[in-house]
C-alpha cells in the first residue's frame, strides 16, 4: 500500500516538473524569438551587420525553435518527447561553452547566469531519463490546451 501511495505521488511530481519544462521551453522560445527579432531590427537600423552578428541571431534562432519544438513534443506526449527535451536541456547546460574559447574571462564574468542554465539542464535531463506513462493525460483526457492547438493545427 505504502509503495503504491508513494509510486502514485512520484508520478505526481514527475508530471508536475515535466509541466513546469513545458513552459520552461515555450517562455524561453518566445523571449529567444523577441531577441532575435530586436537584434536583427537593430542592425538594420544601423546598418551594419557582422559575422558576429549573424552567427549570434542564428544560434538564438535555432534555440528558439528547439524550445519550442520540445513544447510542442511535450504539450501532444508525443513518442519523440524524450529526445527534443533531452536536446533541449542539452542546449541549457553547453549554451556558454563556445564563450570559453571566445572570450573566457566573459564566461567568468558570467558566472552568475551559466550556473543557472547549467542546473536547470542537468534536472531536466535527469527528470526526462524517467520512464513515463503520461499521467497527465490519463486522468485528464480532455487536457484543454491541447485539444485547443490540435484543432488549430491538425497534424493528421
Amino acid at each position: 500500500m505504502l509503495r503504491r501511495i508513494t509510486t502514485g505521488l512520484a508520478f505526481v511530481l514527475l508530471a508536475i516538473f515535466r509541466t513546469v519544462y513545458c513552459w520552461f521551453f515555450v517562455i524561453w522560445s518566445f523571449v529567444l524569438i523577441r531577441a532575435a527579432y530586436a537584434r536583427i531590427q537593430n542592425s538594420l537600423r544601423m546598418h551594419s551587420i557582422s559575422a558576429g552578428i549573424i552567427v549570434g541571431t542564428t544560434t538564438v534562432a535555432v534555440f528558439c525553435f528547439v524550445f519550442a519544438i520540445a513544447w510542442w513534443m511535450i504539450l501532444s506526449d508525443n513518442p519523440a518527447t524524450k529526445r527534443w527535451a533531452i536536446v533541449a536541456n542539452a542546449l541549457l547546460i553547453f549554451n556558454y561553452f563556445p564563450v570559453i574559447f571566445w572570450d573566457w574571462r566573459a564566461f567568468l564574468h558570467g558566472e552568475q547566469h551559466w550556473v543557472a542554465g547549467i542546473v536547470a539542464g542537468i534536472i531536466g535531463i535527469i527528470i526526462f531519463n524517467f520512464p513515463y506513462r503520461g499521467w497527465r493525460h490519463e486522468s485528464h483526457p480532455s487536457h484543454g490546451l491541447y485539444n485547443f492547438f490540435s484543432n488549430i493545427l491538425p497534424l493528421d
